[in-house]
Parts: C-alpha cells; sequence; structure tokens
C-alpha cells in the first residue's frame, strides 16, 4: 500500500472513531454540535496557516532559481 492510500485510510478510520465518540456522548446534542463548530473552525484555521506557509516555502524556492 502507498503513503497516499495509508494516509487516506488513517483519515477515514480517525473520522469514523470521532464520529462514534460524538454520537455515544453524555453531552446534549447543542452541546456536542457547538464543539464540532469550534474543532473544525480550528481545523479550518490550522490548514489555512499550513497551506499558507506551504505556498510561501514554494515562492521561497521559486525566487532561487
Amino acid at each position: 500500500m502507498d503513503t497516499g492510500k495509508s494516509i487516506l485510510a488513517f483519515l477515514a478510520g480517525a473520522a469514523a472513531g470521532a464520529a462514534a465518540a460524538l454520537l455515544m456522548a453524555p453531552e446534549s446534542g447543542v452541546k456536542i454540535r457547538g464543539r464540532i463548530r469550534a474543532k473544525a473552525a480550528d481545523a479550518a484555521g490550522t490548514a489555512k496557516e499550513k497551506i499558507l506557509e506551504g505556498l510561501d516555502a514554494i515562492e521561497a524556492v521559486l525566487e532561487e532559481e
């Protein structure tokens, strides 16, 4: 199995585990949805930062050439 498929399988398993944990949580739906929104916003912010860092690195490499 190549690295890309391994990473995809890991992420799918992590998402399934997270979904199961949320469905079995003893908290109310309102609290869970709020937590999901907050975590999604954090993940989106982190992803955006990493993408921008990657683009900056690519730009720096291209400027060197």
